[in-house]
């Protein structure tokens, strides 16, 4: 009986160290499939960028970078001076534009006061300075009554008049219109070139989307191997 039990004990132990070099194989095979398919500082599209369905046609030397935005948005107003920086940092071979996100009635408010501001040759020297109301000082922006409180009182002349012009109401509509395009469905959120796409998400934080952005400008940097094998 006692060699009975010598003979299983020694057969279980036998087969728990197979599985075991089974299970240490398996694992090993399945890291250096996920070495070869993300490489250290590489990122990979679908998960740390998208590609649009419809890319917009970017003309020049310099690369694109246009930020998605809202003043009403706080995460935006925290991603600003990281934003700002890179740009300062790469200014020689990247074109930054903003555009504003009228996602709901409030963000529709604010477009139009950026699109106000631009038009009055007023947005440099007041963009900042609005965010910063807004989100330190609690600047009331429920109405336009109240956006044009505002500018009265940083010596903005002609807000009510721009505020509610044509050419102000056809670039609220635009930005609408090219949002929806671009597939913006949160903000921040960078279209690089007019077609990769980074947004927020559970692997990619604010300072994580300067990282995809630079590989993505690394990306449109490197020429295209157009030549094809005889």
């Amino acid at each position: 009986m006692a060699k009975k039990q010598s003979k299983f004990l020694k057969q279980q132990k036998i087969f728990a160290g197979v599985i075991a070099v089974v299970f240490l194989g398996v694992i090993g095979y399945a890291s250096t499939l996920v070495f070869k398919d993300t490489p250290l500082g590489a990122f990979v599209e679908g998960e740390h960028y998208f590609i649009v369905d419809q890319p917009r046609r970017i003309r020049g030397d310099k690369i694109e970078v246009m930020e998605f935005f809202s003043y009403a948005c706080a995460a935006c107003y925290r991603f600003e001076p990281l934003i700002n920086g890179w740009v300062a940092d790469n200014q020689d071979a990247v074109k930054f534009v903003r555009s504003p996100l009228p996602a709901n009635e409030t963000w529709r408010r604010v477009t139009q006061h950026y699109y106000t501001m631009e038009k009055l040759g007023a947005l440099e020297e007041t963009h900042e300075k609005f965010f910063h109301a807004i989100h330190e000082r609690k600047l009331n922006i429920g109405s336009p009554a109240r956006l044009a409180e505002w500018a009265n009182d940083n010596d903005i002349s002609g807000y009510e008049d721009a505020f509610g012009s044509a050419d102000v109401q056809r670039k609220v509509t635009q930005a609408d219109q090219l949002g929806k395009r671009m597939q913006v469905a949160s903000v921040p959120t960078l279209l690089v070139q007019g077609k990769y796409l980074i947004r927020l998400n559970n692997s990619i934080g604010q300072a994580r989307m300067l990282d995809v952005l630079d590989y993505l400008l690394e990306l449109e940097r490197t020429p295209k191997d157009t030549s094809q094998a005889m």
